[in-house]
C-alpha cells in the first residue's frame, strides 16, 4: 500500500473543502459512475483524505523514532539501558499504537468513504488499497491540470 505524500493530501483537503472546480473535474474523470453526483463524492472524500494523512504522519513519526533508537543502540554499552534508550523504546511504543489506531481510523474512513460515494472496490483488492490508489490518482489528477 503506497500512500499519497502529506502535502498532496492536505492540498487534496484544501481544495475539497473550498469545492475547487479542477478537484470537481478529476473527481468526475475518475468515478464517471457517479454522475452528477460529484458534491456528495467531495464531502466523503474529505474525512477519507484527513485519515489517510494521519495514517502517513504516524508512518512518518515511526520512521523517526526508530531512527533515534538505532542510532543511540549503536554505540550503547552492554548491560543495563540507559535512561535515553528506556525513553526512546516508550516513545517507541506510543506511536506504533498511534499507528495502529491511525490504521484502524483510515479503515473505517475507508469503509464509510465507499458507502457514502457509490463506489465500488475491485473484487481482487483490498479497499484501503483501492482508495489508497484512487486518492494517489485523484491527487495526481488535480496536480497535472
Amino acid at each position: 500500500m503506497q500512500a499519497s505524500p502529506l502535502s498532496a493530501l492536505t492540498d487534496l483537503i484544501d481544495r475539497a473543502e473550498r469545492a475547487d472546480p479542477a478537484l470537481d473535474a478529476a473527481l468526475a474523470a475518475l468515478a464517471p459512475s457517479v454522475g452528477e453526483h460529484i458534491a456528495q463524492l467531495r464531502t466523503a472524500l474529505v474525512p477519507l483524505a484527513r485519515a489517510q494523512a494521519a495514517l502517513v504522519q504516524a508512518n512518518i513519526d515511526i520512521d523517526l523514532v526508530a531512527d533515534e533508537l538505532r542510532r543511540y543502540q549503536k554505540y550503547a554499552m552492554p548491560g543495563k539501558p540507559s535512561l535515553q534508550i528506556v525513553q526512546l523504546r516508550k516513545q517507541q511504543a506510543s506511536v506504533k499504537q498511534a499507528a495502529l489506531l491511525a490504521r484502524q481510523a483510515f479503515a473505517q474512513a475507508t469503509h464509510a468513504f465507499l458507502r457514502e460515494s457509490g463506489l465500488t472496490a475491485p473484487a481482487r483488492r483490498t479497499p484501503t488499497d483501492f482508495t489508497t490508489l484512487w486518492l494517489g490518482k485523484v491527487s495526481a489528477q488535480v496536480a497535472a491540470g
